[in-house]
């Protein structure tokens, strides 16, 4: 299953700078906190233990090539139509995007 980048704020951390931290760690992206838009928030079942994920999304561009990272094993690029491939829990942010035209 693939999910996307993501984390616990750490200390006083904003859930944007929690991403920007996140996405840089785990795929080596750089992201501009002046380019970052809130997108939408989802509290989904978490996919392999118990309870639920807290899932704060935001869109804007990102510099530098996609790469797996820290913890992260692999990284692909998914349409509307790869729904299988993530966890379940990412399924509504899937659809809202391809919703509101972010993605296909």
């Amino acid at each position: 299953m693939f999910y996307l980048p993501g984390g616990t704020p750490e200390a006083g951390e904003s859930p944007a700078g929690t991403v920007i931290r996140e996405v840089a760690e785990e795929t080596g992206i750089r992201l501009d906190p002046a380019t970052l838009q809130p997108f939408a928030e989802f509290v989904e079942p978490a996919h392999g233990r118990p309870g639920t994920v807290r899932l704060i999304c935001f869109t804007g561009p990102g510099e530098g090539d996609p790469h797996p990272a820290d913890e992260i094993a692999e990284a692909a690029w998914f349409t509307s139509a790869d729904l299988e491939k993530c966890a379940p829990g990412l399924h509504p942010v899937i659809r809202r995007l391809a919703d509101s035209g972010e993605i296909y």
